[in-house]
């Protein structure tokens, strides 16, 4: 159900974000540049394991604590409406005494459908993980979806408030492959946004 209502309130959230933007002047042009401060906590929401259905679990099965998220960010914008570039980040969560620490490098696409004081940017990212949990460590794929509430309180200088969901695969081969998962986590983070045209 809790599924099914933050699909709905995001289709809802991304029509009317489209609907509002028609007619609208763009606040950026192509070379225009975006650079982001984030920080803010980072909620655990599911350990999948694919190979072992039963062995799921939600929020508060994965043992995990709230943890904390904090990342740079650069974008550079490819036309007035949608921007590419690029996250560096860390990412940590506890599980009882242990210190779970992933850094994602990703590649992020934003588009901005709704611009000016008030902004609504929507983000896909892709990229790899430097994980670490106990005394191993592995690299991953990452892949992360977002939307946001950004105000601008000058003409370059801006406050975000950004949520989405975040997913870091742990793959095993042969023999080991029911020990497959896949975690997702769920940052808010508040930022600090310059930009310039």
């Amino acid at each position: 159900m809790k599924k099914k209502l933050l699909i709905g309130l995001f289709m809802a959230f991304l029509i009317m974000s489209i609907t509002a933007a028609e007619g609208q002047i763009p606040s950026y042009e192509k070379g225009s540049q975006m650079f982001t401060f984030r920080v803010g906590p980072v909620i655990p929401s599911f350990l999948y394991f694919p190979y072992s259905p039963s062995r799921t679990l939600g929020f508060t099965d994965t043992r995990l604590k709230i943890g904390g998220y904090g990342a740079i960010r650069y974008q550079g914008f490819l036309s007035p409406y949608v921007a590419l570039g690029g996250e560096l980040g860390y990412l940590f969560d506890y599980s009882r005494s242990d210190l779970f620490t992933s850094v994602p490098f990703l590649a992020k696409l934003t588009y901005i459908p709704v611009q000016g004081t008030f902004e609504i940017p929507l983000s896909l990212g892709v990229g790899f993980a430097y994980n670490s949990y106990r005394e191993s460590s592995y690299l991953s794929f990452l892949a992360e979806a977002e939307v946001g509430v950004s105000y601008y309180f000058t003409e370059s200088w801006g406050l975000n408030l950004t949520s989405g969901l975040t997913l870091i695969p742990e793959i095993y081969f042969g023999d080991s492959r029911s020990n497959t998962a896949l975690a997702g986590f769920m940052p808010i983070t508040l930022s600090i946004s310059y930009r310039s045209n």
